[in-house]
Protein backbone atom coordinates (compact mmCIF):
# COMPACT_ATOMS: atom_id res chain seq x y z
CA UNK A 1 0.00 0.00 0.00
CA UNK A 2 1.52 3.32 -0.81
CA UNK A 3 0.06 6.76 -0.74
CA UNK A 4 1.29 9.32 -3.02
CA UNK A 5 0.85 13.05 -3.67
CA UNK A 6 -1.43 12.91 -6.67
CA UNK A 7 -3.76 10.79 -3.93
CA UNK A 8 -3.57 13.91 -1.77
CA UNK A 9 -3.99 16.19 -4.68
CA UNK A 10 -7.61 14.36 -5.62
CA UNK A 11 -8.39 14.26 -2.16
CA UNK A 12 -8.31 17.60 -0.81
CA UNK A 13 -7.26 19.94 -3.97
CA UNK A 14 -10.76 19.98 -5.36
CA UNK A 15 -11.94 23.91 -4.05
CA UNK A 16 -10.75 27.24 -5.92
CA UNK A 17 -8.66 28.14 -2.25
CA UNK A 18 -7.14 24.61 -1.67
CA UNK A 19 -5.60 24.72 -5.46
CA UNK A 20 -4.33 28.77 -5.13
CA UNK A 21 -2.83 27.21 -1.95
CA UNK A 22 -1.00 24.42 -3.36
CA UNK A 23 -0.09 26.42 -6.82
CA UNK A 24 1.92 29.43 -4.54
CA UNK A 25 3.53 26.32 -2.93
CA UNK A 26 4.65 24.51 -6.10
CA UNK A 27 5.75 27.69 -7.22
CA UNK A 28 7.19 29.59 -4.54
CA UNK A 29 11.19 30.13 -4.88
CA UNK A 30 11.91 29.18 -1.46
CA UNK A 31 10.52 25.78 -2.15
CA UNK A 32 12.51 24.75 -5.55
CA UNK A 33 14.05 21.76 -3.76
CA UNK A 34 11.22 20.96 -1.44
CA UNK A 35 8.83 20.38 -4.28
CA UNK A 36 10.38 17.81 -6.48
CA UNK A 37 11.14 16.05 -2.87
CA UNK A 38 7.88 15.98 -1.81
CA UNK A 39 5.87 15.46 -4.93
CA UNK A 40 7.57 12.25 -5.75
CA UNK A 41 7.19 10.78 -1.91
CA UNK A 42 5.01 7.77 -1.60
CA UNK A 43 3.99 6.97 2.08
CA UNK A 44 4.03 3.10 2.73
CA UNK A 45 6.58 2.08 6.05
CA UNK A 46 4.56 3.68 8.20
CA UNK A 47 1.71 1.24 6.95
CA UNK A 48 3.41 -2.00 7.45
CA UNK A 49 4.14 -0.94 11.16
CA UNK A 50 2.47 -3.04 14.13
CA UNK A 51 1.77 -0.81 17.67
CA UNK A 52 4.84 -3.24 18.88
CA UNK A 53 7.16 -1.94 16.18
CA UNK A 54 6.17 1.73 17.52
CA UNK A 55 6.83 0.71 20.89
CA UNK A 56 9.91 -0.21 20.21
CA UNK A 57 11.00 2.71 19.14
CA UNK A 58 9.58 4.80 21.92
CA UNK A 59 11.46 2.27 24.30
CA UNK A 60 15.13 3.00 22.60
CA UNK A 61 14.97 6.66 21.27
CA UNK A 62 17.01 8.58 23.62
CA UNK A 63 15.23 11.21 25.26
CA UNK A 64 14.94 14.19 22.00
CA UNK A 65 15.19 17.01 24.21
CA UNK A 66 18.45 16.37 26.05
CA UNK A 67 18.84 18.06 29.51
CA UNK A 68 17.23 20.50 27.94
CA UNK A 69 14.60 23.10 30.04
CA UNK A 70 11.91 24.79 28.71
CA UNK A 71 13.09 28.13 30.29
CA UNK A 72 16.31 27.81 28.08
CA UNK A 73 14.27 25.71 25.18
CA UNK A 74 11.98 28.73 24.22
CA UNK A 75 14.46 31.73 25.25
CA UNK A 76 15.62 32.17 21.67
CA UNK A 77 12.61 34.08 19.76
CA UNK A 78 14.43 33.40 16.42
CA UNK A 79 14.57 29.45 16.88
CA UNK A 80 11.49 28.81 18.97
CA UNK A 81 9.46 29.96 15.56
CA UNK A 82 11.89 28.99 12.76
CA UNK A 83 11.08 27.34 9.87
CA UNK A 84 12.97 26.10 7.63
CA UNK A 85 12.34 25.65 3.92
CA UNK A 86 11.85 21.66 3.93
CA UNK A 87 8.76 21.39 7.21
CA UNK A 88 9.40 19.01 9.68
CA UNK A 89 6.62 16.75 8.83
CA UNK A 90 8.86 16.31 5.22
CA UNK A 91 11.93 15.31 7.09
CA UNK A 92 10.59 12.82 9.49
CA UNK A 93 8.52 11.26 6.43
CA UNK A 94 11.22 11.35 3.83
CA UNK A 95 13.89 9.98 6.32
CA UNK A 96 11.17 7.11 7.11
CA UNK A 97 11.13 6.01 3.95
CA UNK A 98 14.62 6.40 2.89
CA UNK A 99 15.74 4.31 5.86
CA UNK A 100 13.25 1.77 5.53
CA UNK A 101 11.40 2.20 9.31
CA UNK A 102 10.36 4.76 11.92
CA UNK A 103 13.98 6.46 13.37
CA UNK A 104 14.59 6.78 17.03
CA UNK A 105 15.53 10.63 17.91
CA UNK A 106 19.27 9.47 17.48
CA UNK A 107 18.95 8.06 14.17
CA UNK A 108 16.95 10.46 12.77
CA UNK A 109 20.05 12.95 13.73
CA UNK A 110 22.57 10.79 12.10
CA UNK A 111 20.54 11.38 9.12
CA UNK A 112 20.51 14.55 9.10
CA UNK A 113 24.19 14.97 9.92
CA UNK A 114 25.16 12.73 7.47
CA UNK A 115 22.82 11.87 4.94
CA UNK A 116 22.46 13.89 1.57
CA UNK A 117 19.01 14.73 1.91
CA UNK A 118 18.53 15.03 5.49
CA UNK A 119 22.20 17.11 5.56
CA UNK A 120 20.19 19.60 2.79
CA UNK A 121 16.82 19.28 5.02
CA UNK A 122 17.95 20.01 7.92
CA UNK A 123 21.71 19.58 8.68
CA UNK A 124 22.96 22.44 6.83
CA UNK A 125 20.05 24.81 7.64
CA UNK A 126 19.75 24.35 11.71
CA UNK A 127 23.58 25.11 11.82
CA UNK A 128 23.49 27.92 9.95
CA UNK A 129 20.55 29.15 12.04
CA UNK A 130 22.46 28.49 14.94
CA UNK A 131 25.28 30.17 14.10
CA UNK A 132 23.38 33.56 12.27
CA UNK A 133 21.52 33.62 15.97
CA UNK A 134 24.80 33.33 18.12
CA UNK A 135 26.61 36.40 15.86
CA UNK A 136 23.46 38.50 16.88
CA UNK A 137 24.86 37.98 20.16
CA UNK A 138 22.99 34.95 21.94
CA UNK A 139 25.19 32.52 23.65
CA UNK A 140 26.31 29.83 20.82
CA UNK A 141 25.89 26.99 23.67
CA UNK A 142 21.91 28.36 24.50
CA UNK A 143 21.15 28.83 20.56
CA UNK A 144 22.47 25.06 20.14
CA UNK A 145 19.88 24.08 23.03
CA UNK A 146 16.99 26.50 21.61
CA UNK A 147 17.60 24.05 18.30
CA UNK A 148 17.41 20.94 20.31
CA UNK A 149 14.22 21.96 21.67
CA UNK A 150 12.87 22.94 18.74
CA UNK A 151 13.93 19.84 16.88
CA UNK A 152 12.93 17.44 19.20
CA UNK A 153 9.47 18.71 20.04
CA UNK A 154 8.99 18.33 16.53
CA UNK A 155 10.58 14.81 16.76
CA UNK A 156 7.48 13.84 19.61
CA UNK A 157 4.99 15.86 17.34
CA UNK A 158 6.04 13.20 14.91
CA UNK A 159 5.92 10.25 17.28
CA UNK A 160 2.71 10.59 18.05
CA UNK A 161 1.27 11.15 14.60
CA UNK A 162 2.74 7.62 13.86
CA UNK A 163 1.65 6.17 17.10
CA UNK A 164 -1.74 7.08 16.04
CA UNK A 165 -1.87 6.08 12.71
CA UNK A 166 -0.42 2.46 13.67
CA UNK A 167 -3.27 1.93 16.47
CA UNK A 168 -6.21 2.75 14.61
CA UNK A 169 -4.48 0.82 11.80
CA UNK A 170 -4.49 -1.84 13.94
CA UNK A 171 -7.95 -1.59 15.37
CA UNK A 172 -9.25 -2.09 11.78
CA UNK A 173 -9.77 2.47 10.56
CA UNK A 174 -7.95 2.26 7.13
CA UNK A 175 -5.75 5.97 8.51
CA UNK A 176 -3.78 7.56 5.51
CA UNK A 177 -0.86 9.95 5.77
CA UNK A 178 1.14 11.86 3.54
CA UNK A 179 3.66 14.90 4.31
CA UNK A 180 1.89 17.27 1.53
CA UNK A 181 -1.44 17.04 3.08
CA UNK A 182 -0.06 17.57 6.64
CA UNK A 183 2.64 20.77 5.90
CA UNK A 184 -0.26 22.66 2.98
CA UNK A 185 -3.30 21.41 4.28
CA UNK A 186 -3.05 20.79 8.20
CA UNK A 187 -4.42 17.31 7.97
CA UNK A 188 -2.42 14.86 9.90
CA UNK A 189 -4.06 11.99 8.75
CA UNK A 190 -7.54 11.12 7.48
CA UNK A 191 -9.81 8.23 6.45
CA UNK A 192 -12.73 8.55 3.76
CA UNK A 193 -13.85 11.95 4.06
CA UNK A 194 -12.98 12.59 7.77
CA UNK A 195 -9.78 14.32 8.72
CA UNK A 196 -8.01 14.05 11.91
CA UNK A 197 -6.42 16.37 14.24
CA UNK A 198 -3.92 15.10 16.70
CA UNK A 199 -3.61 18.58 19.03
CA UNK A 200 -2.53 18.76 23.08
CA UNK A 201 -4.59 20.38 25.13
CA UNK A 202 -2.87 23.27 25.96
CA UNK A 203 -4.35 27.25 24.97
CA UNK A 204 -1.13 28.18 23.48
CA UNK A 205 -1.98 25.47 21.08
CA UNK A 206 -5.42 25.79 20.72
CA UNK A 207 -4.74 30.05 20.18
CA UNK A 208 -1.42 29.92 18.77
CA UNK A 209 -2.33 31.14 15.23
CA UNK A 210 0.98 32.04 14.47
CA UNK A 211 2.23 28.69 14.48
CA UNK A 212 0.99 27.99 10.85
CA UNK A 213 1.20 23.84 12.00
CA UNK A 214 -1.51 24.16 14.84
CA UNK A 215 -4.15 26.01 12.20
CA UNK A 216 -6.88 24.00 12.34
CA UNK A 217 -7.65 22.64 8.46
CA UNK A 218 -11.48 23.33 9.04
CA UNK A 219 -10.05 26.95 8.22
CA UNK A 220 -8.41 25.10 4.89
CA UNK A 221 -10.63 22.42 3.91
CA UNK A 222 -14.07 24.76 4.13
CA UNK A 223 -15.08 24.98 0.97
CA UNK A 224 -13.38 21.57 -0.38
CA UNK A 225 -16.53 19.57 -2.45
CA UNK A 226 -17.57 16.53 -1.30
CA UNK A 227 -17.39 18.33 1.75
CA UNK A 228 -15.23 16.82 4.87
CA UNK A 229 -15.58 15.89 8.30
CA UNK A 230 -13.29 16.82 11.12
CA UNK A 231 -12.46 14.65 14.15
CA UNK A 232 -9.87 16.27 16.65
CA UNK A 233 -8.16 13.62 19.13
CA UNK A 234 -7.12 15.71 21.88
CA UNK A 235 -3.96 14.23 24.17
CA UNK A 236 -3.75 16.40 27.83
CA UNK A 237 -0.11 17.27 28.50
CA UNK A 238 2.60 15.76 29.54
CA UNK A 239 3.21 15.70 32.67
CA UNK A 240 6.83 13.94 33.57
CA UNK A 241 10.09 14.93 31.75
CA UNK A 242 11.75 12.65 29.69
CA UNK A 243 8.94 10.18 28.36
CA UNK A 244 7.39 9.85 25.36
CA UNK A 245 3.89 11.34 25.38
CA UNK A 246 1.48 9.36 23.13
CA UNK A 247 -2.76 8.35 22.82
CA UNK A 248 -3.44 5.67 25.09
CA UNK A 249 -4.58 2.92 23.36
CA UNK A 250 -8.07 3.14 25.66
CA UNK A 251 -8.33 6.68 23.80
CA UNK A 252 -7.46 5.43 20.38
CA UNK A 253 -10.12 2.49 20.46
CA UNK A 254 -12.61 5.10 21.54
CA UNK A 255 -11.55 6.95 18.67
CA UNK A 256 -11.40 3.65 16.03
CA UNK A 257 -14.77 3.02 17.52
CA UNK A 258 -16.32 6.58 16.61
CA UNK A 259 -14.82 6.51 13.35
CA UNK A 260 -15.51 2.52 12.40
CA UNK A 261 -19.56 3.94 12.59
CA UNK A 262 -19.30 6.92 11.16
CA UNK A 263 -18.25 5.12 8.00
Amino acid sequence: MRTTAHDVLQQFCTSDRTQRVFADWRDDPRRRDVVPAVMEHGTSVVYEMSPGDVQSVCSRTEHALGLVRREVGESVAAIVDWHPDFAFTHMFHLCMEHIGHLPTYQEFREFADTDHLGMRMLGGPSRAKVREVASLGVPEDRARAAMRWRVGNAYYSFLREVVTVVTLRHLGVDVRVHPLADALFRVDAWVGRKVLSLLISNRKFRQGQRHGRKVRPELWLADVFPPMEFECIELRPATEFGHVHVPSTEHLTEVADRLRAAT
